[in-house]
């Protein structure tokens, strides 16, 4: 029965969410021991209720176990590189990550037989549908704070490059004849 569940999850783990920054295009890393050590560290530290799940997947399918590690592996270079440039999108990201791998934890419990239980499971499934969703929500409320700024300095940019027109105009032509006198012989 124990194995019936971690089987059932494995096409679940198979399907990992990455981050936002994740481009479909994206190739995903190759598989390596140091990845697969990296990756582990990471769940370990952020979900270790998953440890037990892909220590099963990888015993009884490594190919959806090597999948699963390449993707987290993706997963811990994209917030690395994140958590540097917007530490506030880091934060919203990581958190949603574990959110959504405490529920595929949660999806393969509910294949428990006792009633009691999958009701339990199914509340703490609901608290985490909430939770994601207001993650979301704040990290699609943080993308639009980052673009209004972005808009503003190219404004302010455009701004001050109208109002010295005249001088860029005089600034680039003198720049082109500069160039024509150096090409001469």
């Amino acid at each position: 029965m124990f194995r019936t569940v971690f089987l059932c999850v494995a096409a679940a783990l198979a399907v990992a969410v990455v981050p936002c920054a994740a481009s479909a295009a994206e190739p995903l890393p190759k598989f390596t021991e140091e990845r697969e050590a990296a990756a582990m560290h990471f769940v370990r530290k952020h979900c270790p209720e998953l440890v037990p799940l892909l220590e099963e997947l990888k015993k009884v399918n490594r190919p959806a176990y090597e999948l699963q590690i390449r993707e987290t592996f993706q997963v811990t270079e994209l917030l690395a590189d994140i958590q540097e440039d917007d530490p506030k999108r880091y934060e919203l990201e990581l958190k949603i990550w574990k959110a959504e791998n405490k529920a595929l934890v949660l999806v393969a419990k509910l294949a428990t037989p006792k009633e009691d239980a999958r009701k339990a499971i199914e509340e703490q499934l609901l608290v985490l549908a909430k939770e994601l969703v207001e993650l979301e929500l704040q990290s699609l409320e943080h993308r639009i704070e980052v673009l209004q700024a972005e808009l503003g300095s190219a404004k302010d940019e455009l701004s001050k490059f109208r109002d010295n027109l005249d001088g860029i105009v005089k600034d680039r032509f003198e720049a082109l004849l500069e160039k024509a006198r150096k090409k001469k012989p």
